[in-house]
C-alpha cells in the first residue's frame, strides 16, 4: 500500500493508504501523543488491521502535542470532509490526544462509528481539574479547547474503552460518555494508559470488531482477561494500585517486577519502589538501567523527580 499526502500544512497532515478491497470503506486513524517531544511529522504507517481487511486508511498526524487544535483546524476538518466524502461507510479510531480528535472530528470525517481508547474529553484546568498533570500542556496548546460533542457527531456509535483504575481517565471517560451517549463503554481494569496496553496485539481484533459492527463487549473483556495472565505491565498497575492497601505485597511484587519483567515496565516498578523509599529500589534501577540506558523522556523526568525526593 503506496502512501498518498492527500493534506499537509505545518501543524496537520493526512496520508492515504488505498487498501485491496472495493475501496467503499475507510477507516480514519488519529495520532496519538509521542512519547517525544513532538516537533515536527513523523513517517506515517498503516494499521495493520486495515491491510487485513482490505479497506482504505486515512493516518491523521499532528506536528505539535496539540490535540489537533492549531490555527489549522478548520482547514483540516474540511480536508477530512473532502476525502471523506466517496466513502459509504467510514470508522474513527484514536488513542488518548487521538481519542479526543476521532470524537471532536468524527462529524467532519464523516464516521458512523468510533473507537475511543482512553481519550481525554478535556485538559482544560476549567473543565477538568481532576487532571492536572496535563494542565500544562493545555497552556502549550494556546487557544480554547472545544469539548468534543461541540463539533463531533453526537449520535455516533462505536466503542469507548478505558482503565477505571486510572482516576482522570475514569473521569474522562465519564463526561465522554455523557456527551456520545451512543457509544458502548467497556472497561478494561488496570489496562493502563492506554487502556488496551495489556491487549497490546489484540487492539487490532478490537479494531475489526468496529469495521464490521460487530462490537462484542464481553469478547474485548476477554481478550483483556486472557492476555492479562502473562502481562507484565498487567501486575505493574495491580501492583501500583495496590500499595496504599497492601503495600507490603505490592512492594514484593514491584521488587519481582523490576527484577525480571522486559525493560519498561521493570524501570517503572522500579521508579515506583524509588517513589515509596524502598530500600533495594536503587539497586534495580541501576542494573536495569545498565542495559536500557536511553529512558524515554516521561520516565526520565519521573526519575529525576524521585531523585530529587530522594
Amino acid at each position: 500500500m503506496r502512501p498518498e499526502r492527500l493534506h499537509q500544512d505545518r501543524r496537520h497532515r493526512i496520508t492515504l493508504y488505498r487498501g485491496a478491497g472495493e475501496g467503499r470503506r475507510a477507516v480514519v486513524t488519529f495520532e496519538h501523543g509521542r512519547d517525544q517531544a513532538m516537533r515536527g511529522f513523523t513517517p506515517p504507517s498503516c494499521p495493520r488491521f486495515a491491510r487485513r481487511l482490505g479497506i482504505d486508511a486515512l493516518v491523521v498526524q499532528t506536528a505539535r502535542r496539540d490535540w489537533f487544535l492549531s490555527p489549522q483546524s478548520a482547514a483540516l476538518a474540511e480536508a477530512l470532509s473532502l476525502a471523506t466524502e466517496a466513502y459509504t461507510e467510514v470508522t474513527a479510531t484514536g488513542f488518548s490526544m487521538g481519542g479526543y480528535a476521532a470524537l471532536l472530528y468524527s462529524a467532519a470525517c464523516r464516521a458512523r462509528r468510533v473507537m475511543a481508547v482512553s481519550p481525554q474529553y478535556s485538559i482544560d484546568p476549567a473543565v477538568a481539574p481532576f487532571d492536572p498533570g496535563r494542565h500544562e500542556k493545555f497552556a502549550r496548546i494556546g487557544r480554547p479547547m472545544p469539548r468534543p460533542e461541540a463539533q463531533g457527531d453526537t449520535g455516533i456509535g462505536g466503542l469507548l474503552l478505558y482503565d477505571p483504575s486510572i482516576a482522570a481517565d475514569r473521569a474522562h471517560a465519564t463526561l465522554v460518555r455523557a456527551g456520545f451517549p451512543g457509544l458502548t463503554v467497556v472497561a478494561l481494569p488496570h489496562g493502563g494508559h492506554p487502556a488496551t496496553g495489556v491487549i497490546a496485539g489484540g487492539t487490532g481484533q478490537v479494531a475489526e470488531m468496529l469495521v464490521r459492527d460487530r462490537v462484542d463487549p464481553q469478547a474485548i473483556r476477554e481478550l483483556h482477561r486472557a492476555a492479562r495472565r502473562g502481562s507484565p505491565a498487567y501486575r505493574l498497575r495491580l501492583a501500583e494500585a495496590a500499595l496504599p492497601r497492601h503495600p507490603r505485597r505490592a512492594v514484593q511484587e514491584l521488587r519481582a517486577l523490576a527484577a525480571e519483567a522486559p525493560p519498561g515496565p521493570a524501570i517503572e516498578a522500579a521508579l515506583l519502589l524509588l517513589e515509596q523509599g524502598d530500600g533495594r529500589a536503587e539497586a534495580l534501577l541501576a542494573a536495569r538501567l545498565a542495559e536500557e540506558p536511553d529512558l524515554p523522556p516521561r520516565l526520565l523526568r519521573r526519575l529525576t523527580r524521585a531523585l530529587d525526593t530522594a
